[in-house]
């Protein structure tokens, strides 16, 4: 399984331009639209547009399944921005599009996550509840996560605004195996599953 997972695509997306360079991205902005501030979404299409990528944008909240389908199977790379985690897992859950997603990355796909869309891969999201708030018609019984890692992304790590929160979460969760990652970091997962940290 092919992961690249990051606080803030825009800063560090360069280190895997090879990954993207003239490919096709399925961009789901999904996590971001029902934030206040959304800045890095357009960041980000900016640096997919600077490489060469060949950008579709698919919101899976309000899509068919069989679009979301088709551009999956047609895409090179599934990017997920960030924004909020629980209504991004929601979502996925809801419209069977983590099913679909899972199916992609067999066949060796990259997915990127960026800050909430890396959140969704662990197998809880739970331990960000204090820096996401969840909706309030959140569907799910539970906080499971993709489970494509077995560690807990913590994005933005002493970053403003959000030093505080992150120093709380690795302090109350540490127990998990939580990888703090700052706005100048990415993770690549590769085939294998090793995690290598890269920086900017």
């Amino acid at each position: 399984m092919k992961l690249f997972l990051c606080s803030h695509f825009s800063s560090v997306g360069s280190l895997i331009k090879e990954e993207i360079e003239n490919k096709k991205v399925a961009f789901i902005p999904t996590a971001s639209l029902r934030e206040g501030y959304t800045g890095y979404v357009g960041s980000a299409r900016k640096l997919f547009k600077k490489l060469g990528a060949i950008v579709t944008e698919i919101d899976i909240s309000t899509e068919a399944y069989p679009t979301i389908k088709s551009l999956f199977e047609d895409a090179d790379v599934i990017y997920f921005t960030g924004g909020n985690s629980f209504f991004l897992i929601d979502q996925l859950r809801k419209t069977g599009t983590d099913e679909l997603l899972k199916k992609e990355l067999a066949k060796g796909k990259l997915m990127i996550g960026e800050s909430a869309g890396a959140i969704v891969c662990a197998p809880s999201i739970q331990y960000i509840e204090q820096m996401d708030e969840k909706p309030e018609d959140y569907s799910q019984e539970d906080d499971a996560g993709l489970n494509l890692i077995d560690f807990y992304v913590l994005p933005h790590f002493l970053t403003a605004p959000f030093k505080k929160v992150t120093e709380k979460i690795m302090t109350e969760f540490s127990d998990l195996n939580l990888c703090p990652n700052n706005n100048r970091q990415g993770i690549v997962i590769d085939g294998e599953g090793s995690k290598v940290i890269c920086k900017d």
